[in-house]
Order: C-alpha cells, then structure tokens, then sequence
C-alpha cells in the first residue's frame, strides 16, 4: 500500500520530509493518495482540489480521473468547481439549499439548460427550481 501511495501523491523523496513542512498542495495530494492507496470501493472526497494552485489541481484531477479508470473505484465528489466536476463525474447533482435542482450526466445537464458549462447549468436550474 506504501507503494501505491507513493505512486498517487508523486510526493516521490518529499515523503520522507516532515509532513508540516508541506505546502498546502503537497497535503491535498497526500490525503487524496491516503483515500485510494487501499483501493476502496467508494471514496468520498469532500472538495479535493479548494484552495490549490492550477498546476497542483490540475495534478490532483488527473490522478484522481486516472485512479478511477485503472482500479474501478467510485468516487462521491462534492466540489463547487464546475469545471472539476465536468472532467471528473459521469454523473451529477446539482444541489442548492440542501435540494436537488437537477441531474444526470454533465453533457445531459449542459443540453437540458442549453448551456455551454456546468455552472451556467447550475444557475439555470437553481432559478428554474
């Protein structure tokens, strides 16, 4: 599992270091290899890439779309970034005041509100609801 873990983070000689010296993108990648590294059936990763630099989301996204496709794990991702919820979900709810407003797949929903991105489809929806 060491292993596997080494390999998610990319964190490589880094993993030796303290992990308080780390930079807050080093953490992110950290935890999200600690939730796959056992391969589990569903993870729930609550915004995995909030507060990260482009290069260290865009890591964190791929790594996590690549996991998925190589192990078959499911992924319940909850995140306001609608373009990290258009290149990870198949499938999407779109949630506001605790209710859903709309679902499906991100290309269903963008067709639905005949909107170009998801979060356009999140406001059509919110005002239609």
């Amino acid at each position: 599992m060491v292993k596997e873990a080494v390999e998610i983070s990319g964190l490589g000689d880094r993993l030796r270091d303290r992990v308080k010296s780390y930079s807050k993108g080093m953490n992110r990648r950290l935890l999200v290899a600690r939730a796959l590294m056992i391969k589990p059936k569903l993870a729930i990763l609550d915004e995995p890439t909030s507060g990260l630099d482009v290069v260290h989301a865009y890591y964190v996204r791929r790594i996590i779309r690549e996991y998925v496709e190589k192990h078959g794990v499911t992924v319940l991702l909850s995140s306001h970034n609608m373009l990290e919820v258009d290149f990870l979900c198949d499938r999407v709810a779109l949630i506001n005041e605790g209710k859903i407003a709309g679902e499906g797949s991100p290309s269903e929903l963008k067709s639905k509100y005949n909107v170009p991105n998801l979060e356009e489809a999140f406001m059509e929806a919110t005002r239609r609801a």
